[in-house]
């Protein structure tokens, strides 16, 4: 009885009341010292017990003096319970999400300092959609991407059509609703109209010519982004399947930052515009 018991306070209930529904649910009807001697309550405890059993609609009372208990049918109770549950995780959940809203706020005021020396960490697998997901939410002002090699857009393609990157689309929308430029550069042999169509990517072009813009090239080099002018990603590609992603580098370096970002402008102003760019592409560093 002891597992049922830790189950219903999953629920919701505590000890007392687990122990008080279950003892009236055996006895089927009973007085409040009789409950209390079944389920081994202090009498002093045992009325409040019921009572709350009684407001959480678990249990009815018949008022004669003394009171008897009864218990709701279990699966009504169960069905009580478990809406009060939901109800008590939506207002958790809006609580920790307002809580989360005022944390950003006052976190994104802090002063990060620029580091003076380069660091870098590496994700691999799974782990490294997880890393860019994290840089791309960390932005405060600029996204570069640079996808020009056809084996990553074909790749980025591939992985859209079947729509396997929601969290770092996610978090580019989000970027892209905080105001932050992002420009990237994709192979220019590689059709991603096939890709229009879905909801997250008509999403992402409402914001072309203005806070996103995209221009084409055909660069076979390592793929990057620059976040900030600072941070760096790095992509390595699987060697054993070029399709995969094996791991990305993440490098927080002011200096390589800087210097990528110039190669990726120098091509960017040869590149073509992306089909749908309009004059706000034209837009220079």
């Amino acid at each position: 009885m002891s597992c049922v018991i830790e189950k219903l306070k999953k629920l919701g209930l505590t000890g007392y009341e687990s122990q008080a529904y279950i003892a009236l649910l055996e006895l089927g009807d009973a007085e409040a010292d009789e409950i209390a001697s079944k389920a081994r309550i202090p009498m002093g405890r045992i009325y409040s017990v019921l009572s709350d059993l009684e407001e959480s609609r678990l249990v009815r009372a018949q008022d004669t003096r003394p009171r008897r208990y009864t218990c709701v049918e279990p699966s009504a109770a169960l069905e009580r319970l478990i809406k009060n549950k939901h109800e008590e995780l939506k207002r958790t959940g809006a609580e920790m999400e307002a809580l989360a809203n005022d944390l950003i706020s006052g976190l994104s005021r802090v002063k990060t300092a620029t580091p003076t020396k380069s660091f870098w960490t590496v994700a691999i697998g799974d782990k490294s959609e997880e890393l860019v997901q994290e840089c791309i939410l960390g932005a405060r002002a600029e996204i570069l991407f640079f996808m020009a090699s056809r084996t990553t857009s074909e790749r980025l393609k591939n992985k859209l059509k079947i729509e396997k990157l929601p969290g770092i689309i996610s978090s580019v929308h989000e970027a892209l609703n905080k105001g932050i430029d992002i420009k990237a550069i994709l192979n220019k042999d590689v059709d991603f109209s096939v890709v229009e169509d879905s909801s997250a990517i008509k999403k992402l072009l409402e914001h072309m010519g203005n806070e996103f813009n995209c221009r084409l090239a055909a660069i076979p080099a390592t793929p990057f982004h620059i976040i900030d002018r600072e941070n760096v990603l790095l992509q390595m590609l699987n060697p054993l399947d070029p399709d995969e992603l094996f791991a990305v580098v993440n490098v927080r370096d002011a200096k390589l930052a800087e210097e990528l970002r110039k190669r990726f402008f120098a091509i960017w102003e040869r590149a073509d515009l992306y089909p749908g760019n309009n004059s706000g592409c034209q837009k220079k560093m």
